[in-house]
């Protein structure tokens, strides 16, 4: 009996996407979730088997091809990782193949397939043939192999042993040389001491009760206090699953926050734990991957696509503060981790865990409502208390005439800090030495060309930059508008706190933690490191240093300006300026020595700063949900984002407007609109907005995602859609 094959092709602008059948081949086994080549017209493409069958449920069997070539030794992918990628494009509005692509490791999206690393190695047999082993680089080749039991020959190169010694003790029968497969560890490096678990307060031990204990449980939302030792709660909580033969995902939302999360997970379950995320070569990528589905690690830690890990026992998923907007894709397939967390708990019957400080609205919404369980730890750890925040109105010290970026309180605590011998962690999110540059003649302000926005001066390169397509140019002698010669730049990056700082204290020790910093593989782990073992007094960083990080020798956290993300025309700017605010401020006080924070704005009345202030997320919550409710957002709205873009703005404009004309009257509809940012990387971009109304127990999509496919169709039909792209966002994070 013939097998066939439903296979998704590499093709990512088919108007309508479907699998083909293909006939496999009797010499070749496939199963669902194989990577292969198949014929497709004139050309070769790669696809994915999403279906076998026999011939039995064919009608016409003619004209069907065979596949070509079966591209890795497994399966990339399992049966339910090929059903959630058709449930997330149904869901999300984009192709099977966006879904397909974004879960197979970096490896496996080249035609050269996925394969182990194999090198020859030297395995110890101590079967020596009486010839006793001679010289110094004999025995130490030995020793070498008696602590390992197998070694590389470039392993024994490394440490000084040729390989004709390697092969002389081969001769003499003392070991056995073979091809074998190497794992390239990703935490080869990682030195960490065996720990065993704390003992917990009593409002862990009752959290871990319920995530334990509870059959048929909803999802968690673990609302703790930064300090409060949720962490702990999910060690427990992975050992209860690891005892019953289950596997655990542990999702953080950034690759910054991975290696100390990962240090304090090996230090608890060993050789258990893979790590997946982008800074890992491809090889080691793969070699995770395959540890995962092998069932050789059984704790997965990584950023948000290690949601798609591909376990085949899993009892426990956990989003790591889940309240940032980094869980959500920002290019096709645009997927929230989170609801795909959800899918998958549902597919095993796992449990999530939901755990921030400050969590998303919209989860605490659906706790209110009895759609997730609400926990909470509304204590830290040894009844620490929570640091005080002192918030400096900036406007104040200016007509006090002080015009530091540093407020004196500031200055004053960190003198203090630093006589002490403590730490400190100075906040700002954004990178660079200035936010503009501009000519002091006309008014003129330097634009990138391709992005309508303002180029960000960095003075280690002397260059101004583009933070949205990465142009740069150098720091202009006279103005492009007018001619004149008065250029200045102004506003404070990371880069030119770091060096105020250092001109205000010359004595001590600095690093800084942003995009700027952290180019290469490893730089992350390495100035975190440093700072962990205080070969560093301050730590200057943008977002990356706001959340996680848990040093007891911190004892002041400064906020340059809490005013960044306050003022952007998007509906979730107050909920994030809450969220940074209180998360950094978490930062201090986290051990013996006690701490407090200084915030300094120019806004200091607005009710997210003033509830950052106490800690009291409830009174944020209260006074940001009636916002919500009034405007129809978020968690009482259900928002599509239809973005369009290209290089005319006419056709944009126009393109827009018939996109608009094709909905329904009923359908409630924001815009045609131009976006905040209207042009990046030289295209131009309008947007509209569809909005649909929650029910009582929780969002309904399906009504909107109906009614935005049918229009993406019709504006993809039409002869507009030749110029210009249009983009589906289901549930965006922001509207800028």
């Amino acid at each position: 009996m013939e097998i066939y094959a439903e296979i998704i092709v590499k093709i990512h602008n088919l108007r309508v996407e479907h699998p083909f059948t293909y006939r496999v081949p009797a010499s070749m086994e496939i199963t669902v979730g194989s990577r292969v080549i198949v014929p497709f017209g004139p050309r070769k493409l790669e696809g994915y088997c999403v279906n076998v069958h026999d011939e039995s449920v064919l009608e016409d069997r003619s004209g069907i091809k065979d596949i070509i070539k079966l591209l890795d030794e497994q399966p990339v992918l399992t049966k339910e990782l090929v059903a959630l990628a058709e449930w997330g494009s149904q869901y999300y509005l984009c192709q099977r193949i966006d879904f397909l692509e974004a879960m197979v490791p970096t490896a496996g999206r080249t035609p050269k397939g996925l394969r182990a690393k194999k090198a020859k190695t030297a395995i110890l047999t101590l079967a020596g043939k009486g010839a006793q082993p001679k010289g110094v680089k004999q025995i130490l080749a030995l020793q070498l192999l008696r602590q390992n039991s197998s070694l590389t020959l470039a392993k024994l190169a490394s440490a000084g042993v040729s390989s004709a010694t390697v092969n002389s003790l081969a001769k003499k029968g003392w070991l056995e040389i073979h091809e074998a497969m190497v794992r390239r560890d990703p935490l080869a490096n990682t030195i960490v001491e065996e720990q065993t678990s704390l003992s917990l307060t009593a409002a862990q031990q009752k959290a871990l009760d319920y995530i334990n204990h509870e059959e048929e449980q909803k999802p968690v939302l673990l609302y703790g206090v930064t300090g409060s030792g949720k962490t702990e709660v999910y060690l427990q909580a992975i050992a209860k699953r690891l005892d019953g033969d289950l596997s655990s995902i542990v999702l953080v939302p950034e690759i910054a926050l991975t290696p100390q999360m990962t240090e304090r997970f090996v230090s608890r379950f060993g050789d258990q734990v893979a790590v997946l995320h982008s800074r890992l070569s491809a090889g080691e990528r793969y070699d995770e991957w395959c540890r995962v589905a092998n069932g050789d690690a059984r704790v997965v830690i990584g950023a948000r696509s290690a949601v798609f890990a591909p376990v085949q026992k899993l009892g426990l998923i956990i989003l790591d503060e889940e309240h940032e907007s980094t869980y959500k894709q920002e290019e096709a397939p645009r997927y929230h981790a989170r609801e795909l967390a959800l899918w998958r708990a549902r597919w095993h019957g796992a449990t999530v865990i939901l755990g921030s400080a400050t969590p998303s609205l919209e989860s605490y919404h659906q706790a209110e409502n009895s759609i997730y369980q609400l926990i909470t730890l509304p204590e830290r750890i040894a009844m620490r208390p929570l640091p005080p925040v002192q918030v400096v109105d900036m406007r104040q010290e200016l007509k006090d005439g002080h015009k530091s970026i540093f407020s004196r309180p500031l200055l004053a605590a960190l003198q203090e800090t630093i006589e002490t011998g403590q730490q400190a962690i100075l906040f700002l999110n954004r990178r660079g030495y200035a936010t503009f540059v501009l000519c002091r003649e006309c008014g003129h302000v330097m634009r990138c060309p391709a992005c309508n926005v303002s180029l960000k001066y960095h003075s280690s390169i002397t260059k101004l930059r583009c933070h949205y397509c990465d142009h740069s140019e150098e720091y202009p002698t006279k103005c492009p508008a007018c001619g004149g010669r008065y250029i200045r730049h102004f506003g404070t990056g990371t880069q030119k706190v770091e060096e105020e700082l250092l001109k205000k204290f010359p004595d001590i020790r600095a690093v800084r933690l942003d995009a700027d910093t952290t180019t290469k593989k490893g730089d992350h782990q390495r100035i975190l490191t440093a700072f962990k073992r205080q070969e560093a007094d301050v730590l200057v960083g943008t977002q990356m240093i706001a959340k996680g990080l848990d040093y007891p020798n911190v004892t002041l956290v400064g906020v340059i300006t809490a005013d960044t993300a306050i003022n952007l025309p998007d509906f979730r700017a107050g909920e994030r300026t809450f969220q940074l605010l209180t998360q950094v401020a978490g930062r201090a006080g986290r051990g013996s020595l006690g701490g407090h924070v200084v915030v300094q704005t120019y806004t200091p009345e607005h009710y997210a700063i003033v509830a950052a202030k106490t800690h009291d997320y409830v009174a944020f919550y209260n006074e940001e949900i009636q916002s919500r409710r009034e405007l129809g957002y978020p968690p009482f709205g259900v928002l599509i984002r239809l973005l369009v873009s290209g290089k005319d703005e006419g056709q944009v404009v126009d393109s827009c407007s018939f996109v608009a004309s094709v909905f329904d009257p009923e359908i409630d509809l924001l815009g045609p609109s131009p976006c905040p940012i209207e042009k990046v990387r030289d295209r131009f971009r309008w947007q509209i907005v569809v909005r649909g109304k929650t029910v009582a127990r929780g969002k309904t999509v399906a009504p909107l995602v109906r009614a935005v496919k049918a229009a993406a169709a019709e504006f993809r039909a039409s002869p507009l859609s030749g110029s210009v792209r249009l983009s589906l966002d289901v549930e965006p994070q922001h509207l800028l």
